[in-house]
């Protein structure tokens, strides 16, 4: 790391991307979470950089839990990320790209650092098994990844557009707390085969072998929170719709899931590109998931 302006040109400075780094930005986001890719190139181009910056860095957090086989090497990943957001002072750089893009984003943006530290915590969790045994672990886990994740891209849209109602404001927090119940559990049921390829079902190795009384109910939550979003989304304002947009997924990826059976601990389930990118497109054009 460099003190600022040592070497620093003005567009490496605290509160803006270091040359070069916007490319490297946008692949990570495509790379590692595409849904939430295809969901920044659809929103406001003032804030499209910051979007697609917040998808690559739950992509990359998400992707240490689900592919580091030491808890101990994925706590020490986690950490940097926790040290590079929290620790380090503003005037100084990481040396990371994508890092340096969600430091330079709080500042711009005045985003809470706090929102992305709960994604991070969120998924070390997932560095054991058994960490999401009951139903409340289930939520917490949701609202703490996907949610945030929301919640964060919400924040930053919000500063593209005009104050909404109290009522307006009251829908949209009620649509994005759905929105990341029912996303955050389908996205987990996907990232079962990675996580027991690693042995470390976050539900416990019985609800692996018992797949349908432990995970089904979960599936039947999802629903419950996807209808819980579509009824909030009536009322909400448009940029929290376009903040949610990857819940448009949560259907395809049930039917996915459901069509698996037995096989959802060791297949992920999947839908295919063009349909993911056509039903994201639609629901950002009709405004309803």
């Amino acid at each position: 790391m460099r003190p600022e302006g040592e070497g620093m040109d003005e567009a490496a400075r605290p509160g803006s991307a270091a040359p070069g780094s916007a490319a490297i930005v946008r692949t990570e986001a495509r790379d590692l979470d595409y849904d939430r890719y295809l969901a920044a190139l659809l929103s406001p181009a003032d804030a499209r950089a910051d979007l697609l910056t917040l998808a690559a860095f739950h992509g990359e957090i998400a992707r240490i839990a689900f592919t580091v086989r030491e808890p101990a090497i994925g706590e020490i990943r986690l950490q940097w990320w926790r040290d590079a957001l929290e620790a380090f002072a503003p005037a100084f750089d990481t040396g990371a790209p994508l890092a340096d893009a969600v430091r330079a984003m709080t500042l711009r943006a005045g985003l809470p650092v706090a929102d992305l530290v709960a994604i991070i915590d969120a998924y070390s969790g997932l560095l054991y098994p058994g960490a999401l045994a009951d139903a409340a672990a289930v939520s917490d886990f949701a609202d703490a990844a996907q949610g945030a994740a929301f919640r964060l891209a919400a924040l930053r849209l919000a500063q593209t557009t005009s104050p909404r109602s109290g009522d307006e404001v009251a829908a949209g927090e009620a649509l994005i707390t759905a929105a990341g119940q029912a996303y955050g559990r389908v996205q987990l049921l996907r990232a079962l085969p990675a996580l027991c390829a690693l042995g470390r079902s976050p539900f416990g190795d019985g609800a692996v072998a018992g797949w349908q009384p432990a995970l089904q109910p979960v599936m039947a939550e999802a629903r419950e929170w996807l209808a819980k979003a579509r009824n909030a989304n009536r009322t909400a304002p448009a940029y929290v719709v376009t903040a949610v947009l990857p819940v448009a997924l949560v259907e395809p990826y049930l039917a996915a899931l459901e069509k698996l059976g037995a096989e959802v601990a060791s297949r992920e389930a999947a839908i295919l590109p063009l349909s993911r990118v056509w039903r994201i497109f639609w629901a950002r054009k009709r405004g309803r998931l």
